[in-house]
């Protein structure tokens, strides 16, 4: 008996794809770090200037290595969805403290290091960048701060830039959402995205404008931090080092000039600039090349598997975020443009686990209805711990008793006289700590005792006194809080309170695209894959067995719309969303929610055309098509 071929997962084929997209971008980085290895270079020869065989070239392979710290971190933090959370504030606490940050300033420190030695390797000797100034033949060597000004700039910048990457989420690689194409005939090829070179030049004003905006602030900021912060620590370290090295003076204090000359400040702003290209490009040639779409010389990725399908299906069911995503945007395609893969989906009926149509269906069924179990929970949200059991309290072990058991008999009664030494002592100290709790100290100045009357009428004259009927007013309990709502409300308003908005779109986003990353592009995959099979299924499906699902996912389709529109609508608007405008058209309006809508209409409009005239056959009744049809927009 033939041994069973073992189906290889989808990861299989789409970490290849990867690798070599990775090689891809590290090919244009590698021109980068060239262009740059000749502007840091040497003028005293144009020949060995450029040459790649010589000095250009070892600057070439020493500068890669500053951004291939970045393309390591790149695919260590590597996601697609966008960070889902109710306010930016609640994004900082839950991403702040968290692994990644640290690994993203260590990636980047280590990175600046590194270009700082290249870069001071590289320099001129007229450039003084030496450890140690020599000096003239009568005076001692002495620390140069010159390079130890230089180096605390590229640091300060490795952590701003390591603040910017977390802020604007750099580890995010943005994926095309709307991929369907219903106009196209069926088996025509799909056409390349926009090509990552072309994507690149389109962001090249847009990088290089940001380029020269921070390369200028560090010339601000620099001298600054570098001389309340920085100066004496680094001066310090660098002592230390150097006398490990050199016979240096003791002098633990830095001089009293720091080297603020004018070339030093002009080599840090060019300095700055060219370490920032490295650390921006790179990250937008890393991501212009992973949005690649999934194909291999034109075809799906899993044609290369000896199952196909059960590659594809490996993904589809997949827990990590990558292949999942990368998965549904084949099914997508082979869904839509290759007859062939379609017609394998409805022809393999006798596969472990159920048809691949039925495997298929449910997968994409199961990410469309999530969107309601997320709503139902953020509606219905879970109950706190329940108690536990009378018979497991009746169980639990108690710590020994201190004291007599509490009476049960009637204690409102006079007590009977005490009989025992312990019971006479019980009621002594019970007489005396009831005397004291409630009659009033009489040597004491504070008695417990409530105002007087005449107290009170004097503190009422006084009041009315001093106080007018508004300030009276403001003084009251109610118009504390009116006041403290007020201050509330004028932070919220403010650019420092902006951070604190639980903004409508933000919270919508939260529950309906799900935390902590969303999974629009899954949504909108699995919406558009399951309208485009369905549609083919009455060309191509020639065993009948997609025609007895089509009830269920019209179904699924106008039951997922009916709830997110309804959900849209009844949400409640957090207090802390003082720019929402209730009349407003786009008050109530997400882009991302818009456009799982559009696709949820789209895919009901092209199901009830295709089977609107075999819905009593199929078993739909006339009224669920009228609301269907309702649903997607469609005249009656």
């Amino acid at each position: 008996m033939a041994a069973l071929v073992r189906t290889r997962f989808y990861r299989e084929f789409l970490t290849p794809a990867l690798h070599r997209r990775f090689t891809a971008a590290a090919g244009v980085a590698l021109l980068i770090c060239y262009a740059e290895a000749i502007i840091i270079g040497e003028k005293a020869s144009f020949l060995w200037l450029w040459f790649p065989i010589g000095r250009a070239g070892i600057r070439t392979l020493l500068l890669f290595l500053s951004v291939l710290s970045v393309f390591v971190l790149r695919v260590a933090q590597l996601h697609l969805g966008t960070r889902n959370t109710a306010s930016p504030f609640e994004t900082l606490r839950q991403y702040l403290f968290r692994f990644n940050t640290i690994q993203t300033l260590a990636w980047y420190s280590f990175s600046a290091w590194w270009f700082s030695e290249v870069y001071m390797w590289s320099a001129p000797t007229s450039a003084n960048l030496h450890w140690v100034a020599e000096g003239k033949s009568y005076e001692r060597p002495r620390l140069n701060e010159r390079p130890i000004y230089l180096r605390s700039v590229f640091f300060t910048l490795a952590f701003m830039q390591a603040m910017l990457h977390l802020y604007y989420d750099y580890d995010r690689v943005s994926l095309p959402v709307t991929k369907s194409q219903s106009d196209l005939a069926a088996d025509q090829r799909p056409p390349t995205l926009v090509p990552p070179l072309i994507r690149l030049k389109t962001t090249l004003p847009g990088l290089f404008q940001r380029l020269v905006q921070r390369s200028l602030l560090m010339t601000i900021i620099g001298p600054i931090v570098y001389n309340l912060l920085i100066r004496q620590t680094a001066w310090s370290w660098t002592l230390f080092l150097a006398k490990l090295l050199w016979n240096l003076p003791k002098a633990a204090e830095p001089p009293r000039i720091p080297p603020y000359h004018i070339s030093l400040i002009f080599r840090s702003v060019v300095s700055s600039f060219l370490l920032l290209t490295l650390w921006e490009t790179s990250n937008a040639v890393f991501s212009a090349y992973v949005a690649q779409e999934p194909l291999k010389r034109g075809q799906p990725l899993t044609n290369d598997s000896r199952d196909p399908n059960g590659s594809l299906l490996s993904g589809l069911k997949s827990k990590k975020e990558v292949p999942k995503t990368f998965a549904f945007w084949e099914l997508v395609y082979i869904s839509q443009r290759f007859e062939t893969r379609r017609k394998s989906i409805f022809s393999e009926i006798d596969r472990a686990g159920g048809p691949t149509w039925t495997q298929v269906m449910n997968a994409c069924v199961t990410v469309i209805q999530g969107i309601n179990t997320r709503i139902a929970e953020f509606q219905n949200p879970p109950s706190t711990a329940p108690t536990p059991p009378m018979q497991q309290q009746n169980q639990m072990q108690s710590l020994p008793r201190l004291s007599a058991p509490l009476r049960q008999d009637q204690i409102t009664v006079n007590p009977l006289s005490p009989t025992t030494s312990r019971e006479r002592i019980q009621s002594t100290i019970g007489t005396v700590a009831k005397s004291l709790g409630q009659s009033p100290s009489q040597n004491s100045n504070y008695p417990l005792s409530p105002l007087t009357p005449r107290a009170k009428q004097y503190l009422g004259t006084a009041r009315n006194k001093l106080l007018t009927q508004g300030q009276q007013e403001a003084m009251s309990s109610v118009g504390l809080k009116f006041q403290f709502n007020d201050y509330i409300m004028q932070f919220l308003q403010s650019p420092i309170g902006s951070p604190f908005r639980q903004t409508f779109r933000r919270r919508l986003c939260a529950v309906v695209l799900g935390t902590s990353y969303s999974e629009l592009s899954v949504i909108v995959d699995a919406i558009d894959s399951l309208a485009s099979l369905a549609v083919a299924s009455l060309r191509e499906d020639n065993f009948g067995k997609v025609q007895k699902d089509i009830p269920g996912l019209i179904r699924t389709l106008v039951n997922t719309t009916m709830s997110l529109e309804s959900f849209v609508k009844g949400l409640a608007v957090h207090w802390t969303d003082v720019d929402f405008q209730e009349m407003d058209r786009q008050g109530r309006k997400a882009e991302e929610v818009e456009i799982i809508l559009d696709s949820l209409k789209r895919g009901l409009r092209e199901m009830v055309g295709a089977f609107g005239d075999y819905a009593v056959e199929l078993g739909l009744g006339v009224g669920e098509m009228r609301i269907a049809r309702e649903v997607a927009g469609l005249e009656l």
